[in-house]
């Protein structure tokens, strides 16, 4: 079927995206070159992460403050259990009646590049090259391969400003690689223009999903885990609103925020991709002996609803 436009009522979308200039994972250093008079001085601006407590229950809301300065991804310290009652093919969209706006089912045998924007160049934190080559169609699944220090990624544009979006999808256990879905600034403005990564899975073991939200000049985070077996088939979705932010899996709410200040303000598109580790002191761990020879993210469908 391949990715298909059914509405386009509801979405304010961005005029002219332009492709992929890195990938889309967290920006800790900015260059910011400054020319004084007839000399050029080049300033580092060290974009200091923040780690915001977020609520005990997802839910909830209640005041937070940072508790931590770090240039390193930090796991949240929301937690959320999944109901053990629920299928793991229940989706939000089912659940809560959005209207369906775009789709891509992988029906093909290659991925269709109308929509998708597969990355090249170094992978998030500088560990591996993307090559386009490692992003595969078949049998109705779209799949990521990381071999070594090669991977693969892949944007969905145009974007837009809000909307809902539900994506199925599976890991497999491996160090030294880790698996992320989110929504990523179409200015490339991170992180004053926000993140949403609304799975990312770095352990090895793939047995914690986590839900982050990432706002503010100096990439403040909330965020919620969520602990289960993520090497089956699961839906990962994000509801994003002016008024609140959400997210689900198998349909079922594991994070909420309707904090203004943490909403992203400009439209978004969505990305998909495995990066290489070694990220961040306690994410993902660097490749070691006992990592596999390849490591595989699966996609199932994706699937873009209106408000």
């Amino acid at each position: 079927m391949g990715a298909q436009d059914q509405l386009t009522v509801g979405i304010e979308t961005s005029q002219e995206p332009e492709p992929p200039r890195r990938p889309r994972g967290r920006m800790v250093l900015t260059v910011l070159a400054v020319i004084v008079a007839l000399a050029m001085l080049t300033v580092p601006i060290v974009l200091v992460r923040s780690l915001i407590r977020p609520p005990a229950q997802p839910a909830a809301e209640q005041a937070v403050s940072p508790v931590t300065d770090t240039n390193d991804p930090v796991a949240p310290s929301g937690r959320a259990e999944l109901d053990p009652a629920t299928r793991s093919d229940t989706e939000a969209a089912v659940v809560h009646d959005w209207p369906l706006l775009l789709h891509d089912e992988f029906d093909g045998d290659t991925l269709d590049t109308t929509f998708w924007h597969p990355y090249s160049g170094e992978t998030t934190g500088g560990n591996g090259r993307h090559r386009p080559s490692n992003i595969a169609v078949s049998d109705g699944v779209m799949t990521i391969t990381s071999r070594g220090r090669e991977s693969a990624g892949m944007a969905w544009q145009p974007g837009q400003l809000y909307g809902r979006w539900e994506v199925r999808a599976r890991t497999e256990v491996g160090t030294g690689y880790g698996a992320v879905i989110l929504l990523w600034p179409d200015a490339e403005d991170f992180p004053k223009g926000g993140e949403i990564d609304f799975m990312e899975i770095p352990k090895p073991s793939r047995t914690e999903s986590n839900f982050v939200l990432h706002y503010g000049r100096n990439n403040s985070q909330v965020g919620t885990s969520v602990q289960g077996d993520f090497t089956e088939w699961h839906n990962y979705a994000v509801e994003w609103t002016p008024d609140h932010v959400a997210g689900f899996i198998d349909g079922q709410e594991i994070f909420r925020s309707t904090d203004k200040a943490q909403i992203p303000p400009r439209p978004m598109h969505l990305a998909i991709q495995q990066d290489i580790g070694p990220y961040g002191k306690d994410w993902i761990p660097p490749l070691d002996e006992t990592s596999p020879a390849q490591v595989q993210l699966h996609l199932d469908w994706v699937r873009i609803y209106g408000l």
